[in-house]
């Protein structure tokens, strides 16, 4: 009677065993999905990180933030343009800046396209040049003082002219726009006056666009100037076409940008008066 008793005793502890081994494997495993998580969140973080890093904005460190009306607009150690930007200042014709390199001048950043510097009769104009994908981009850089980064203005009024012949390429939503508030190219306020007929103003938050106010109207008129302003006084925006206020609207993301200009689809357009105050 005495040997099942030994086999018994030793099936047990074979089987013991086994589950010892079984668990022994299920450890490790767990920890490999645990190691293979933990790289993934690593990879998405640097993902993110690099996407970061190439989303554009001027503001690179700290500095005075102020209203326009305040603090006029000019670049770094320098008085131009003294508030407004008419061509004066460049040799004709030239290059007054182009995307491949922003450093050119201190006063602004061509961030899409080239500005150029043309002689139109007896004037002085700016002619866009946009970007295989059609588009052109530019914003003010304000400085205060002797800082050296650019000042971060509070209300602003953006206002320019534009005339343009005919619509030329591909572009998005063609047409012209002005930014009040520019923070960065995913965080901004946008006033639009499209070819399709939509003017409308709008918020990019985090890279979302919102609609805050809408309406449809004729398009700007070819062959003629036009004069575009857009306008953020505390928590108000306007939009003004030719002299004339087409929207309003009150919204509270954005205290403090900069102003600037884009277009689509408007390849040899021409820019004068950019003034901001």
């Amino acid at each position: 009677m005495g040997q099942p008793n030994v086999i018994t005793v030793a099936l047990v502890g074979w089987a013991v065993s086994l589950i010892g081994c079984v668990n022994d494997t299920e450890e490790p495993v767990e920890e490999i999905e645990e190691i293979e998580e933990i790289e993934e969140i690593e990879e998405v973080s640097e993902a993110s990180s690099e996407l970061a890093a190439e989303v554009y904005s001027p503001f690179t460190g700290s500095s005075t933030t102020g209203s326009a009306g305040t603090y006029s607009w000019h670049g770094h150690a320098t008085t131009y343009p003294a508030g407004m930007e008419d061509i004066r200042g460049y040799t004709l014709p030239s290059t007054i800046e182009c995307s491949s390199n922003k450093s050119a001048r201190s006063h602004l950043d061509v961030t899409s396209g080239c500005l150029k510097a043309v002689a139109i009769g007896s004037y002085s104009r700016g002619q866009i040049e946009e970007s295989s994908s059609g588009a052109f981009r530019v914003v003010a850089l304000p400085f205060a003082g002797s800082e050296a980064n650019p000042m971060k203005w509070t209300d602003q009024k953006n206002e320019f002219r534009f005339y343009y012949a005919a619509t030329s390429g591909i572009g998005v939503d063609p047409g012209v726009k002005a930014f009040v508030r520019y923070r960065d190219e995913y965080d901004l306020y946008v006033a639009s006056w499209r070819m399709d007929g939509k003017v409308n103003i709008k918020r990019k938050q985090n890279g979302t666009y919102r609609t805050l106010a809408e309406v449809n109207m004729a398009k700007p008129s070819a062959g003629a100037w036009h004069r575009m302003q857009f306008h953020a006084t505390g928590s108000k925006l306007e939009l003004y076409l030719d002299g004339t206020k087409v929207l309003s609207a009150t919204d509270t993301a954005f205290s403090w940008g900069t102003s600037g200009i884009r277009t689509d689809a408007m390849n040899g357009a021409y820019l004068d008066e950019w003034t901001i105050r």
